[in-house]
This record gives C-alpha cells, structure tokens and sequence, in this order.
C-alpha cells in the first residue's frame, strides 16, 4: 500500500473512532443522612465501604450518552439524578435490554421537590420507550452507576430499565426498577426490593425484607428480620432458610418451596402451583396454605405441639406424624392434633394432594 493510501486508510480510522464517543467515568463525592437515586437507563451497583462521604460514579454509554447531565443535592436527604434530554427524545435504545418497555415519570416526580424542578417542562405522564429495538427516532443513551454507601445512610434508588445489584451494605435500602432483575447480598438493614419484571434473588439479610414483583421467579436463603414478605404476579419462590416473626408469600401463578423456617406465623397463597412449607419450630402462631391448584406438603418438628385443619376440593390426604390424637377425618379433610395444640395450622386446596410428615 502506497503513503498517500496508508494515510488516508489511518485518516479514516482516526474520523471512525473520533465519532464513537468515549466513555469517561465521572465522580461525585458528598455528604448525607439519607440517598435517593435515579437513572432511566442502565445497571446500577450499591456498595457499602468504610468512609464518611457518599461516593457515586457514573459512566455514560451510547452515542448520544454525552446528552446526560449529572444533578447531586449534598446533605440531609441527599440525592443524586441521571437526567435525560427528555424535551428532546421520549424514546431511548439500551441494547442491554432485550425488547422494550413503556413506563411514565410521573411516579419519580413524587419523590422530591428537585426531580419536579428538572424535569418542570414535562407532566411527567409522558409515554418513556426504552429498549433494545425501539428504533426510529430514539436517541442511544444510557448511564452506569456505582454507588458507595458508609454505615447507616438509607438509600433508595429508582430505575427505569435494568439491573441493580446490592451488596454489603450496612444501611436500609428500597430497590425499585421498572423491568429487569434487583440481586441483594450481605445487606444489613430492612431490605425492599421492587420490580415490575424480573427476577429477585435476596442472601444474606439480617432486617426485614420485602419483595414485590410484577413477572419473575424470587429466591431468597439466610434471612433474619421481623418480617419476609414477598408478593409476585407470576414466577416461583424459593426460600431457603429464613428466622421471622411473620412469612407471607403471594403468587398469583408459580410454585413455593420453602426449607428450614423458624417463623412466629406464616401465610402462604398461590392461585396456581405446589407449595411446600418446611417447619423448624412452632410457638403458639398461625400458618395458612391456601393454593386454588396444586399440591402441599408440610414438614413439621418432631415435637410440633399443633392443630391441624387440611381440605382439599380434588386430592388425597397422606399423614406420616407420630401420636396424632385424630378429631374428624374423611378423604378430603382431616382436623388432627399434634401434642396440646398451642399452634394452629390450616391447608386449603381447590385441587391437589395434601401431605403433612414430620421432619424427624
């Protein structure tokens, strides 16, 4: 290849990558009691570390990301907002999301008096289109937020599209995200986890949790706190040891396993799917199942002091307990008791079989 070629071919490679903007991280440090933080597009990471100030770095992505602006209030209820052009574009291409979704702002302006003076020139009702293939007009632009918590300051963040992932926090945190998955390690706090679609995995949490989602399986193992909560249209739920004064899960279409339970009380409702519920104590509480189809089994402490009332509409009755005194018993209900009946336990299923055994 001759110079004039060689020049031109790297003049021409020089043009390509000028035109491809860099992504320049930025930072902020700052003081607060309490963090709100929003972004429409993007995966957001929450950390705990040792130090005073509240860390936050951004890093803007796309070839429209240069368009996002980075607002931060200091002090008192701190607040940090990734604001989008939204004079400019309602519709945004993050190709991190595989199709795309529709949401309004109008929730987030609630949030603070700053949010309403950003974004003062939109009702905040607004259709917002944000995905992968979004196409025609929409701008490319999305931002990456890490975030550093010191010891106490509770934080709420708000995402429009993408993941949050949070770990090693010793705070209270709410975790909200339009679509797409919230993952919560070693949290030392109440703990609120909130998406309309997603998945939801929560380890390791020492304070109550409360987990809301729209479509998305939910798993959750080594929790201590008051209250676990956890409320999903449709998608499975997997507990894995968890000590509470009260265990409410809701599933409107999804099985629920559960394994190692020491709570105070428990309630259990699924429209459709199996439930298993795993017994490692019993007080003086309730627990109720009640599932409109499939099957439940129930372990119980060797030395479960319980009353038992089970019915289904469709489906046998197996019982594998020692020394049950046996109130009333037929093919579809059984009221049994178990020692002086301090507990009460109570099983309804539209359809399905019923099995209660003792864990041995």
């Amino acid at each position: 290849m001759g110079s004039r070629a060689l020049t031109a071919a790297l003049g021409a490679a020089l043009l390509t990558l000028a035109a491809q903007p860099a992504e320049a991280q930025q930072e902020w440090s700052f003081e607060g009691d309490r963090l709100l933080v929003t972004n429409l597009a993007g995966k957001i990471t929450v950390r705990g570390h040792d130090g005073s100030r509240i860390i936050v770095r951004a890093t803007p992505g796309g070839s429209d990301g240069e368009k996002i602006l980075f607002e931060v209030k200091r002090g008192g209820r701190a607040e940090f907002h990734a604001v989008y052009p939204l004079g400019e574009a309602t519709r945004f291409e993050y190709p991190e999301f595989r199709g795309r979704t529709r949401f309004q702002l109008r929730g987030w302006l609630e949030e603070s008096n700053m949010l309403r003076d950003i974004y003062a020139d939109i009702s905040g009702r607004e259709k917002i289109e944000v995905g992968s293939d979004v196409g025609g007009d929409a701008m490319e632009a999305w931002a990456d937020l890490e975030v550093l918590l010191p010891r106490g300051v509770s934080t709420r963040v708000r995402l429009a599209v993408g993941e949050i992932d949070a770990s090693d926090v010793e705070a209270s945190l709410d975790l909200d995200t339009h679509s797409g998955s919230i993952d919560a390690r070693n949290i030392t706090g109440d703990t609120r986890m909130d998406t309309g679609s997603g998945s939801v995995s929560a380890t390791t949490i020492r304070g109550s949790l409360n987990i809301d989602t729209g479509s998305g399986r939910v798993e959750v193992s080594d929790v201590q706190g008051d209250d676990v909560l956890i409320d999903t249209g449709s998608g499975s739920v997997t507990v894995n040891g968890a000590s509470a004064r009260r265990l409410e899960i809701d599933t409107g279409s999804g099985s629920v396993r559960t394994e190692r339970i020491d709570a105070g009380s428990t309630n259990i409702d699924t429209g459709s799917g199996s439930v298993t519920l795993d017994l490692m104590s019993l007080d003086d509480g309730r627990h109720v199942i009640d599932t409109g189809s499939g099957s439940v089994t129930v372990r119980l402490p060797a030395d479960a002091s319980v009353r038992i009332i089970a019915e289904t509409g469709s489906g046998g009755i197996t019982l594998d307990v020692p020394n049950a005194i046996l109130k009333r018993m037929s093919r579809d209900e059984i009221d049994l008791q178990l020692g002086d009946g301090r507990a009460r336990l109570e099983i309804d299923t539209g359809s399905g079989g019923v099995r209660i055994e003792s864990r041995g």
